[in-house]
């Protein structure tokens, strides 16, 4: 048997290589490339994706060519702060110590000072001040623009960088630098921060005429409960007695909306508006409508308020005014009827944003939307207005060189021993008198300052002797009344005397009944015309 020669063998030819895989590459990469395309047209068309874009376009070409080290953070947080300034002067970016900071206060106490501030172009506008806290009781007021705390400026920082100035550990001091309207130069005042827990309500009781005061502080969680508690306790048991009601809501800077609408609940009858909110959506409307009965039975109901009254304080003074519940006496509101939301992020930092405004029956909005400034905001006016004289520029320099504070506690064993004591003596007024004396207290008005700078100006310019001789003889009848202003705001002086004195030994208990109802005009007034309204 043969074998086959090695000449006939067939040798196996080389395996040929498949196109596709060659192919498949060539087709992902033109599809990448169309994507990348389509995705750059739509991103370039698209604003809201092209403008963010733009930005961080911006901050790469400024890192790699730009002569001198650039900060790329600092420069995002300026552009950061500018979109919000741009909105209004509520909303904010919140970093995570800011956003603790108001967790904190949701969770019922803080140590601060007691005030609430908004943004202003030279530092921060005092809101509203907490008549218990540290700076209530050192005399600084709503309005008051604040400079800087201890040696950091103020100006350009927003609310809730503030926080971190403003609040500190209980007993830790603070320096607050501020100017006030109508006082030239600056006001410094050196506090003592306080642990301060969120009391709604220091007083409420029934007067012999029958009217029944409540003071509200705020409208922070638990205002409604604590007042629900006191009507239970207090005003139930003496329904019969009650003729009118009266709301204190001076200065009080809100709180959470839902406190307002159940509180504005508690004296309305069932289906009528409380407030509506009008947000930029159809899902961000929404009215919010009474329900149940008016706990009073419709007894006459006035609310005092004044420019510290603010945001939620304000809903429940529109609401039960618009609804022809209540009547408002004092001053225009503060004008902060927006609507802010809380929003965080991974990182614990947030936002706090403007996403609505309120109006209440009849569409009177308490921000009017058209408005052309973004800070618009009229407030809700009184009916009857009444000034209290806390405002007169004499009364301001005393309060704000704190020495009432301190001569009532100086002397408050010898000014109110008992808490039936009554009001001071004028021979208070002398002691008190030489007492801002050895202090080198003295006050200007506005007058004399102006003829003291007349005076000044005379001498620059070498004006005649003759002009100078008449000037300063007004000059010396200017300083003659100004130093005639104690005796003049000498009912205020001991008014005040007495209510620092019984505060400090006996609480609001005692000061307010005996020391703040029967002296406030405000007050006074509110009660007169609840006292000349029917009972329904």
């Amino acid at each position: 048997m043969s074998s086959a020669s090695p000449q006939n063998q067939v040798e196996p030819l080389p395996p040929t290589r498949s196109p596709r895989p060659f192919l498949w590459a060539v087709i992902l990469f033109l599809i990448q490339t169309a994507l990348i395309i389509s995705l750059t047209v739509y991103l370039l068309s698209d604003d809201d994706l092209y403008h963010p874009y733009r930005v961080i376009t911006a901050l790469a070409y400024i890192d790699r060519y730009f002569p001198e080290d650039v900060n790329k953070k600092e420069l995002l947080r300026l552009a950061r702060d500018q979109i919000f300034a741009s909105l209004d002067r509520y909303s904010g970016y919140l970093d995570k110590k800011e956003l603790d900071r108001v967790v904190e206060e949701f969770g019922g106490s803080y140590g601060g000072i007691g005030i609430t501030v908004v943004g202003h172009k030279d530092g921060l506008m005092i809101m509203s001040v907490r008549e218990d806290g540290p700076a209530g009781k050192a005399g600084m007021k709503t309005g008051d623009i604040i400079l800087a705390a201890d040696s950091v400026s103020m100006k350009g920082k927003n609310p809730y960088e503030a926080t971190l100035y403003l609040r500190g550990p209980e007993g830790s001091p603070v320096t607050i630098t501020l100017i006030r309207e109508n006082l030239p130069g600056t006001l410094t005042f050196r506090l003592t921060r306080e642990q301060l827990r969120l009391i709604h309500i220091p007083y409420a009781g029934l007067n012999e005429n029958g009217i029944f005061y409540i003071r509200i502080l705020d409208f922070e969680s638990g205002a409604t409960e604590e007042l629900a508690q006191i009507l239970d306790s207090l005003y139930l048991p003496n329904q019969d007695s009650v003729k009118g009601v009266i709301l204190d809501l001076r200065g009080n800077p809100g709180g959470l909306l839902n406190e307002a609408l159940t509180v504005a609940n508690l004296f309305l009858d069932s289906e009528r508006l409380i407030v509506g909110v009008k947000g930029r959506s159809r899902w961000r409307q929404v009215e919010y409508y009474s329900s149940g009965d008016d706990f009073t039975e419709n007894r006459p109901l006035a609310i005092i308020i004044d420019r510290g009254s603010a945001s939620a304080a304000e809903i429940v003074a529109g609401s039960l005014r618009y609804a022809g519940r209540a009547l408002l006496v004092g001053d225009t509101t503060f004008g902060k009827g927006l609507v802010q939301e809380f929003d965080g992020f991974s990182d614990g930092s947030g936002i706090r944003l403007t996403t609505a405004r309120y109006y209440f029956e009849g569409g009177v909005y308490l921000n009017d939307p058209s408005a052309k400034s973004k800070d618009s905001a009229a407030g809700i006016p009184p009916d009857f207005y009444v000034n209290s004289g806390e405002t007169d520029d004499f009364i301001t320099a005393l309060e704000s060189s704190l020495l009432l504070r301190d001569f009532a506690l100086r002397f408050k064993d010898s000014l109110a021993p008992t808490r039936a004591t009554p009001l001071l003596s004028g021979a208070w007024l002398d002691r008190f008198a030489a007492f801002a004396d050895s202090m080198n207290f003295e006050y200007h008005s506005t007058l004399t300052r102006e003829l003291e700078m007349a005076l000044e100006l005379i001498t620059f310019e070498g004006g005649s002797r003759e002009l100078f001789n008449e000037g300063e003889k007004l000059y010396t009848l200017s300083r003659e009344q100004d130093r005639g202003y104690m005796e003049r705001y000498r009912d205020y002086i001991l008014r005040r005397l007495y209510q620092i004195t019984l505060d400090a030994n006996f609480g609001a208990a005692v000061s307010y009944p005996r020391a703040i109802l029967p002296y406030r005009q405000d007050i006074r007034l509110a009660e007169s015309l609840l006292l000349s309204t029917p009972i329904p």
